[in-house]
């Protein structure tokens, strides 16, 4: 016997169904449509999923304007293919195109034709799930008097999947690419770039597995091989052949002035295969790319580097566009004609301008690019500085008559940047920028109030953001011993002295250059405050390196025992709670950076001394405990190498 609800389930049920599949019944369009940048006339299928319309079936998008023509130009296109409930399948065709006409027009089958001229672009090939699939071109037709007059790009690709195979060829009106992938789509072997007359090789890239070993080019009959990735680097990564790639070689082969042909061509290539792409992604079917793949040396950067990477590229932002605004000042540039020290300062800006942010903005370019953790630290340090980073005095000519002046910060020793990492880039960086800060200060007078009020207004918005910073560190030390703590309350004490006294100064001259003072003082006790609350981490760095595991005969058991402890000794009960006193009782704006330098690089001796010969040491720090005599002894030692 069947139940009550048995009976109403079934009707129910096949209600359902029926509605299911009605809802999923292709339906057709057509009227106008917009797919990112391009608006035209379309005529489509569709099915309705979750409420939601899906591309299902054939697809046309096209748009051209007989008027628009007639009167200039038009621009034009034509998107055809058809779409599997929502992902692109089976032959498609993109056309892009400027046409111009002369007015000039023919009559074809009782119908008038106009005659233009311009360029036409078309895409074609198979997709199989969004993915190109089998030959695939992306030709560039000169189009004149409706007749193509020459071909100025082609290219011919296979893929599987979106992956490519096999050879491929990118040819445009005077030279021609060749080159090859394995099964999974890595470039391989060579890449020959020729000219279509000449027919002999102008460029060659040589690849081994995905990884470009050289590059080969010649001029003028003359050929020259240049190495690019060798085999020697820690570890590999395969990244797409794409923009990216093409950005690393050219830093790679900064050095050499040969421009390659074929970074140019694939370059224009990934450019067409990105606009195809942008199509398909605005009809909400992803996957189409040309799926190139090359090996590169891997270089990961730490969590320091990065951070170190953001200050740099934060510094140079600001030195930028404050010496752009120093050497584009038209009226600057006639001020300096008969004013000497607006000479000297002009010529300053143009210095640093050249030697310090030009190899800089390489650097940021480089990280912009996301291309440095390709790239071995110190061979860019090489390339960007061979022959050194600029002197900390910088020297220019002062008057037209060529006299020599030399120009530094007045706290230029509290910079040291001759070193081969990216700290000593963010040093040179922070120097170059204070440096242009500092000119610009001596400078306003030469400028109009508007730029002074800029200026000053400028500089309050850095000493807040730089205060507020301090308070974030202050306000975060509860979990801190008391001498932690009121180490840092002094500091935000002192902080808030120098924005006090700042803030009565009323001649404008006067506030902008103790600005400048009181800029690079809290930003000095920032970088202070956040030293002071790594003190104990640091601490517990020092003891975990000066422990051993030592085998105990008696216990038979490895146990943890304490090495060298009259160097930690020195370092826990004389020299912390000397920085802390110091930090509390004797700070001021002109000893903050060297207390900071003083905290850094006794950690950085300490760790230097694990591993050294040290028993003379440790006799001397038996007897000693004043904390300048002691941090002396930590430096004598730290200098000195193990014969």
């Amino acid at each position: 016997m069947i139940q009550p609800f048995t009976k109403w389930l079934f009707p129910l049920l096949f209600l359902f169904a029926i509605s299911l599949s009605f809802g999923q019944q292709r339906k057709s369009y057509e009227g106008p449509l917009k797919v990112g940048p391009y608006k035209g006339k379309a005529n489509y299928q569709y099915t309705i999923i979750d409420l939601d319309t899906v591309y299902d079936g054939d697809f046309l998008l096209q748009k051209s304007n007989l008027e628009t023509l007639m009167q200039n130009e038009d621009a034009t296109f034509r998107f055809a293919g058809y779409f599997d409930k929502g992902i692109a399948n089976g032959p498609w065709e993109f056309q892009f195109g400027e046409f111009q006409t002369s007015s000039q027009s023919r009559v074809v089958d009782n119908e008038y034709r106009v005659m233009v001229s311009g360029v036409q672009e078309t895409g074609e090939g198979n997709l199989v799930n969004g993915k190109p699939d089998g030959e695939w071109t992306y030709t560039i037709n000169q189009i004149k008097d409706s007749e193509i007059e020459k071909i100025l790009f082609k290219s011919h690709f296979t893929f599987d999947s979106g992956v490519p195979q096999q050879n491929f060829q990118i040819e445009n009106d005077s030279s021609v690419l060749v080159g090859r992938f394995l099964r999974d789509g890595l470039a391989h072997d060579e890449w020959s770039y020729y000219g279509t007359e000449t027919v002999e090789d102008i460029e060659n890239w040589f690849f081994d597995d995905g990884l470009l070993r050289t590059v080969q080019v010649k001029s003028d009959r003359v050929s020259k091989e240049i190495s690019i990735f060798d085999k020697n680097a820690p570890q590999y990564k395969t990244i797409q052949l794409d923009d990216r790639f093409l950005s690393l070689l050219t830093a790679v082969m900064e050095d050499n002035v040969h421009k390659s042909h074929i970074a140019g061509l694939l370059a224009q290539n990934l450019g067409y295969y990105q606009k195809i792409n942008s199509v398909l992604t605005h009809l909400d079917s992803k996957g189409f790319a040309n799926d190139t793949q090359v090996k590169v040396p891997f270089y990961p950067l730490d969590s320091t580097q990065i951070q170190t990477l953001e200050q740099i590229v934060a510094d140079y932002k600001v030195a930028a566009e404050i010496g752009n605004s120093i050497l584009k000042n038209s009226h600057l540039n006639i001020v300096k004609r008969t004013d000497q020290e607006a000479y000297f300062f002009y010529n300053v800006a143009e210095k640093i301008n050249k030697d310090f942010l030009g190899p800089l903005g390489k650097l940021v370019g480089y990280q912009n690019d996301d291309v440095l953790q390709f790239q071995d630290i110190s061979t860019v340090m090489q390339r960007l500085w061979p022959n050194g980073k600029p002197p900390k005095d910088i020297k220019v000519k002062s008057n037209e008559a060529g006299d020599i002046r030399t120009f530094s910060l007045p706290s230029s020793e509290e910079f040291g940047y001759d070193g081969n990492d990216l700290l000593s880039v963010a040093a040179m960086g922070t120097y170059a920028k204070m440096s242009l800060e500092y000119i610009k200060g001596s400078l306003s007078s030469r400028l109009t109030n508007e730029e002074q009020l800029q200026i000053l207004n400028g500089i309050e918005e850095e000493l807040i953001a730089i205060n507020d910073n301090l308070e974030q560190h202050v306000d975060s030390i509860s979990h801190l011993p008391n001498g932690y703590v009121a180490a840092l309350e002094q500091l935000q004490k002192l902080a808030d002295s120098s924005l006090t006294m700042y803030a009565d100064i009323k001649n404008p001259q006067e506030k902008l250059a103790y600005g400048n003072e009181a800029k690079l003082c809290l930003s000095q006790l920032d970088s202070l405050a956040q030293t002071i609350k790594g003190i104990p981490a640091q601490k517990e760095h020092i003891k975990k390196e000066y422990t051993d595991a030592v085998w105990n005969p008696f216990m038979a058991n490895v146990m943890a025992e304490e090495v060298k402890k009259r160097i930690v000794g020195a370092y826990e009960n004389v020299l912390i709670p000397y920085f802390l006193n110091v930090a509390t009782e004797e700070l001021t704006c002109g000893n903050v950076g060297q207390l900071n330098e003083q905290i850094v690089d006794t950690h950085q001796k300490l760790l230097e001394l694990r591993y050294k010969d040290t028993k003379k040491l440790e006799r001397k720090l038996r007897r000693e405990k004043r904390p300048i005599e002691v941090l002396k002894l930590l430096n004598q030692h730290s200098n000195t190498k193990n014969q």
